[in-house]
C-alpha cells in the first residue's frame, strides 16, 4: 500500500489503480490463452458438446408415442422433462463457453514477435476482445447450437399436424430437427481442432487405444441417432397412412393426429393401414415395417424401445444397408442411402486409422 510522504494517508486514486492492475493481471493469468485454466475448460466443453448431440439430442425424437386404440398421437412427458432439464444444463455450460470468449485475453496474430513476452502479445482490452468474437462465424455458430429447438418445437409440431397440412408440418419439422445438428456438429469440430493444439505427449499404446475408443464411439453415436430417426420415421408414415385413409374414406373428418385434438371412431384405419403382411389393403411401410410390427413405437417403456432402435441402427450401419427394402417414398430411400454411403465412410475411417498405427 502507498501512502503520501507529508500527510501519511492512502490515496484513492492510487489504491484504484493498484487494484485494477492486480485484477487485471490476475485475470490474464488464469485466462490466458495457452493457460492451464482453458486447457481443462476446452477439453469439458469439447466433451459437454459430444454429449449433447450424440446421446441427448435423438432422446427428443423418441417424444411421440402412437395411441393405437385411439390411432393418434401422444407426447411422453416424462421424457420430455428429463430430456429438456439435461439440455438445459448442457446449453449452461455452452452459455459460460460464449461468456468467456467475450472476456478471455486472446493472442494478438498481427503482432511482431519483438512486442511481446515470448514472442506473444495478449489482447487484454475487454471491448477489441467482444468484438472479435462477435463478429466472427464462432459466435453465429454458438448461438445457434443453443437453441432450444427441440425442446420446444418437437412438441408444438406434433401437436399441430392437422388435417391437409400434417404431410407439410411433417418435412417442416424434419428439416428443423437435421437443421440443428449442422451448427452443432460444426461446433463439435472446431472444438476439437483447439484440443488438438494441445500439446501432450502420450505413448505410443495408449494412442492407438485412443484411436480404437474414437472407432467405437463414431460407430456407436451414429447407430443411436439412426435408430431414433427410424423410430421417428416410422411414426411419420404410421400417420402419413391415417391422412391418405381418410381421404379415401367417406365420412372421415379427422382434423389432428394429435391425443388431445383427436376424437372420433377410426377403427376403419385397422383394415387400411395394417400391418399385417396378408392384408390385401396393406399400406407400404418399407424400412418402418419392422418399427410398427414389432410396437416400438406404441410401447411407453423407453429403455426396451431405446435398445431395439439401436440395434437396429448398429445393425443396419454395420451391414451398410444391404438388407433393407424399401418403399417408393423418396425420403425413405434418401434415408436408407444415407445409411450406406455413412456406413462406407465410417469403415474407411477405421480402415485408415488401423494402416495409420500398424
Amino acid at each position: 500500500m502507498r501512502y503520501h510522504r507529508e500527510k501519511g494517508v492512502r490515496d484513492p486514486d492510487i489504491e484504484v489503480q493498484i487494484h485494477s492492475g492486480t485484477v487485471q493481471k490476475w485475470t490474464v493469468n488464469i485466462l490466458h490463452p495457452e493457460g492451464e485454466f482453458l486447457r481443462i475448460w476446452k477439453l469439458i466443453f469439447l466433451v459437454s458438446c459430444v454429449f449433447s448431440v450424440s446421446v441427448l439430442d435423438p432422446l427428443f425424437l423418441y417424444l411421440p408415442v402412437i395411441n393405437d386404440e385411439r390411432k393418434c398421437v401422444a407426447i411422453d412427458r416424462r421424457l420430455h422433462v428429463i430430456a429438456s432439464c439435461l439440455r438445459s444444463v448442457l446449453d449452461s455450460i455452452s452459455l459460460g463457453n460464449i461468456i468467456l470468449q467475450c472476456c478471455c485475453p486472446c493472442i494478438d496474430e498481427n503482432a511482431r514477435p519483438h512486442e511481446g513476452q515470448d514472442g506473444v502479445q495478449l489482447v487484454t482490452d475487454a471491448w477489441p476482445i467482444a468484438k472479435r468474437y462477435l463478429w466472427s462465424p464462432s459466435f453465429a455458430i454458438d448461438v445457434l447450437s443453443i437453441l432450444p429447438i427441440p425442446q420446444v418445437l418437437v412438441p408444438i409440431m406434433v401437436s399441430e399436424m392437422r388435417g391437409s397440412n400434417a404431410l407439410k408440418t411433417t418435412k417442416m419439422l424434419n428439416a428443423v430437427v437435421v437443421s440443428q445438428y449442422v451448427p452443432r456438429i460444426t461446433r463439435i469440430y472446431l472444438s476439437w481442432r483447439k484440443v488438438r493444439k494441445i500439446n501432450t505427449t502420450l505413448p505410443p499404446i495408449i494412442i492407438v487405444l485412443k484411436a480404437g475408443l474414437i472407432n467405437l464411439f463414431l460407430y456407436t453415436f451414429a447407430s443411436h441417432v439412426l435408430g431414433a430417426f427410424w423410430y421417428f420415421l416410422s411414426i411419420q408414415r404410421e400417420t402419413a397412412c391415417w391422412h391418405f385413409a381418410c381421404e379415401n374414406y367417406i365420412g372421415c373428418n379427422r382434423s389432428s393426429s394429435y391425443c388431445d385434438h383427436s376424437s372420433g371412431n377410426y377403427t376403419f384405419l385397422n383394415d387400411y393401414c395394417s400391418v399385417e403382411k396378408e392384408s390385401p389393403t396393406m399400406f407400404d411401410f418399407g424400412i418402418y415395417l419392422e418399427a410398427l410390427q414389432s410396437g416400438t413405437v406404441a410401447s411407453m417403456d423407453f429403455p426396451r424401445k431405446f435398445l431395439y432402435c439401436f440395434w437396429w441402427g448398429l445393425r443396419n450401419l454395420s451391414s451398410l444397408g444391404q438388407n433393407l427394402q424399401t418403399s417408393p417414398y423418396f425420403w425413405e430411400i434418401f434415408f436408407t442411402i444415407f445409411i450406406s454411403i455413412f456406413g462406407l465412410l465410417l469403415f474407411l475411417y477405421f480402415i485408415g486409422n488401423l494402416q495409420m498405427y500398424m
